[in-house]
């Protein structure tokens, strides 16, 4: 068996590399603007297991059209040709602004992104995946419960989702024991052994 793959996954400013460094402990480049994560970046975290950091895919500050047509493109074929190798996917969704940005899509026909993306992981390559709502402390609590309830049914049930706050901590640690779990499934008894 080759290396596996660790992938997280999401939208602009959903809060990926905040993620990572709360589940992982891995030094990634954070910041506040969207975009900041520019490229496919890979990280070796354990034997045989390596993180993979996509950028954000969709509309962005950084970056004209084609820039985001570019990335999407890439984030598609790096998951298509490398589907069997990837042990888990996390998708990361800024469930403050879901419902907003997503949901008025979805009134008119349109697919959510996330939703999409998920069903893509799930459906279509076979991909365990995990949603990771994050930022629950951006805003009223029944306005995060609504965006969390409205997600989860565009979901369906099958897909694991984990309502937490990178920036608070909060709901990080039943993330970071699932994805230990599932690992440890695929051989990886210490999932973040190489990390500094």
């Amino acid at each position: 068996m080759g290396d596996q793959y660790l992938v997280f996954t999401g939208r602009p400013n959903a809060g990926k590399s905040s993620i990572i460094r709360a589940v992982t402990g891995l030094k990634v480049d954070v910041g506040k603007d969207p975009g900041t994560t520019q490229r496919i970046n890979r990280h070796p975290i354990a034997e045989g297991l390596t993180l993979v950091d996509m950028p954000g895919y969709g509309r962005s500050l950084r970056g004209g059209r084609a820039h985001e047509e570019q990335t999407k493109d890439d984030i598609l074929d790096f998951l298509e040709l490398n589907a069997g190798s990837i042990a888990l996917a996390v998708h990361v969704v800024n469930i403050s602004t879901f419902l907003e940005t997503e949901m008025r899509l979805a009134k008119k026909g349109f697919i959510p992104l996330d939703v999409e993306m998920v069903h893509f992981l799930k459906r279509d390559l076979g991909i365990n995946v995990f949603v990771a709502m994050n930022k629950i402390d951006k805003g009223p609590r029944d306005y995060i419960e609504d965006n969390v309830e409205a997600l989860k049914e565009g979901l369906g049930p099958s897909i694991p989702v984990f309502p937490l706050s990178a920036r608070t901590d909060e709901g990080v640690g039943a993330l970071k024991e699932e994805v230990r779990k599932k690992l440890a499934l695929r051989g990886f008894g210490s999932p973040f052994e190489l990390v500094r």
